[in-house]
């Protein structure tokens, strides 16, 4: 007769698994309840180094979030991580979480902690300063040794230019207020990919372009501002292994931006019309300036053309606003000395306030909204609800 007690044999060795996996499931930051423990974790990263803290606990720099601390700036999620295992004894690991708004700032804003929204860089970086490439790519990401980064979480594209560049066909410089830069690509002809596709359609994408000067091996960046691609030019340059190939020049305008002082550059003047065009000639024009690609190679009408285009771009959109803040609706603050209302242009996609930008991008707004998106602390917010009301102002199908 058969024991019934071995009937009733359970092999219990997959219970540890199981009880595994569970545990790892509900560890969560809502159970991240300690400060001590998160002072504990700025303590480590301060004693070991941010590199070797990363490292450790597997983490990539914190970019679009950080955590403000006592005047110093530490990368937000892997100080959560780290935390949650001062306080519970196993630190979460970077795939168990996300580091965004509703996680990580959320969790510190709980427990007193300040985390601010990484600034676009161009808030951030002074022109005519210098920088260091690795102190770049760990705030914002990039291709180290490349010469056109595209940070993935920022809404710009690096272009750095040197000396050094000349050996391998790239030659930049300064002609008539306009950058000619080369783009990259060291053998064969260079094509419309990678960061030249990223130069070529940084309005499309949303995309700041901002320059920096490479000052020599060991002597850092110099920051020297944001620009815009007003054109591009084919020319015959050696590549690397001195073959002829087809480059790409592209023309670079320094561009104002209400973040920061004017551009260097005026606009060539222009007489005022005699008559006052329709708002449906000034909506083609402007139009047609923002759809325009053209590949021009005289520098003085690389300029000339840009600033037309601009100008049928800024010259619609005011004349859409009919004299209202398209952000607050109030009335434009006074007129000009022509009698028309005084309104500026704001690019809701880029930081950049000068260009051909498309309409449906680009608001008619007072100095006071202009700053507040700039400045203001709901800037953000506030440039969304713009961009919103542009939507049924401008549809882009139109």
């Amino acid at each position: 007769m058969n024991d019934p007690s071995k009937d009733r044999e359970v092999d219990l060795s997959y219970l540890p698994t199981l009880l595994q996996k569970e545990i790892s499931l509900s560890r969560s930051l809502n159970d991240l309840t300690s400060r001590d423990a998160v002072l504990a974790a700025i303590q480590e990263f301060e004693s070991s180094g941010r590199e070797s803290f990363l490292e450790t606990y597997g983490y990539k720099p914190s970019r679009s979030y950080v955590l403000q601390y006592d005047g110093r700036m530490y990368d937000s999620k892997a100080i959560a991580g780290v935390a949650y295992g001062k306080q519970h004894g196993i630190p979460l690991k970077a795939s168990e979480f996300s580091g965004g708004e509703q996680t990580v700032v959320k969790c510190f804003a709980r427990l007193g902690f300040s985390v601010i929204k990484t600034p676009h860089p161009a808030l951030f970086l002074t022109r005519g300063s210098t920088y260091f490439r690795k102190d770049l790519r760990a705030a914002y990401g990039g291709q180290l040794q490349a010469g056109i980064w595209t940070p993935k979480n920022f809404p710009v594209v690096f272009l750095f230019s040197g000396e050094s560049g000349k050996a391998y066909g790239y030659h930049d410089d300064w002609i008539d207020g306009v950058f000619m830069y080369t783009g990259e690509g060291q053998n064969g002809p260079m094509t419309f990919t990678g960061g030249n596709k990223a130069i070529r359609d940084h309005r499309a994408n949303g995309n700041d372009l901002m320059l920096f000067k490479d000052l020599g091996k060991g002597k850092g960046v110099r920051y020297e501002g944001v620009f815009e691609c007003a054109s591009w030019t084919f020319v015959t340059r050696p590549d690397k292994e001195n073959k002829s190939r087809q480059a790409i020049v592209f023309n670079l305008m320094p561009v104002s931006t209400d973040a920061h002082s004017e551009s260097p550059y005026q606009a060539p003047h222009q007489s005022a019309p005699s008559t006052t065009p329709s708002i449906t000639t000034l909506k083609t024009a402007a139009y047609t300036a923002a759809n325009e690609q053209p590949v021009q190679t005289d520098p003085a009408e690389v300029k000339r053309s840009w600033f037309k285009r601009s100008e049928a771009v800024k010259r619609y959109v005011i004349a859409r606003a009919n004299g209202k803040c398209e952000a607050c609706d109030e009335p434009a603050p006074f007129k000009k000395k022509d009698g028309t209302p005084y309104l500026e242009p704001h690019h809701t996609h880029r930081l950049a306030d000068e260009g051909p930008d498309h309409p449906a991008w680009v608001g008619a707004v007072c100095p006071n909204c202009h700053r507040r998106i700039h400045s203001g602390e709901d800037g953000e917010a506030w440039n969304t609800r713009l961009q919103l009301r542009l939507r049924d102002i401008e549809p882009l199908g139109d």
